[in-house]
């Protein structure tokens, strides 16, 4: 298998399903746990993740299919995406994108899930569609709250890597939101959440 890439909770590597291009996600053990807490962590992380993606796929937003689950070794044995991520794509020509990323998000939010790490280098473009990956610090969740800290770290990472996009990038991903059923209490807690931040 061909290592792919390494970040800090796990490692990918390039692999095959059925002869088709695969991903193996490998969650890495971490020394500085207890050792059976590390365990229970990895476990939990690797078969949420899973479950997560099957279900926010099942809704309609795409996410690579789950080929199999190794609960013993941490892994998980996915389709492989092929193509850029939409953070090295994103530009003033294609920033209606942005609409998408909006429209897929309303759809997990409006089926209590919360991806966890949204950013524009967990969505990749396959063609003319995107994909949402990485779902290893999702969970499911009702609130508001939640949602609204959810679309909070895509903003501020946004702002930090297409600030050329902004405000018309953001715009565009509220749009979506909004359009495929997104409420406007989430967007309401949004703000809350900002001035709580910026008054602590």
């Amino acid at each position: 298998m061909q290592l792919i890439r390494q970040g800090a909770e796990a490692k990918l590597f390039k692999a095959e399903f059925e002869g088709k291009p695969a991903l193996l996600k490998k969650r890495v053990p971490k020394g500085y746990r207890n050792k059976e807490l590390d365990e229970r962590i990895r476990t939990a992380r690797t078969t949420g993740e899973a479950n997560l993606l099957r279900k926010a796929r099942s809704l309609g937003v795409n996410t690579p299919t789950v080929y199999e689950v190794d609960k013993g070794e941490k892994e998980i044995l996915m389709e492989l995406v092929e193509g850029p991520r939409l953070k090295d794509v994103l530009n003033k020509k294609n920033v209606g994108l942005c609409r998408q990323v909006g429209e897929g998000i309303a759809l997990m939010h409006e089926n209590s899930l919360i991806h966890g790490d949204l950013t524009t280098s967990n969505v990749m473009v396959k063609g003319k569609e995107l994909f949402f990956i990485d779902f290893g610090l999702g969970k499911h969740s009702k609130k508001a709250e939640d949602k609204a800290v959810d679309l909070l770290v895509f903003k501020k990472t946004f702002e930090a890597t297409h600030v050329e996009l902004m405000p018309k990038g953001w715009e565009l991903i509220l749009e979506g939101y909004l359009a495929k059923g997104g409420k406007e209490e989430v967007l309401a807690q949004i703000k809350k959440v900002e001035e709580r931040v910026r008054y602590h």
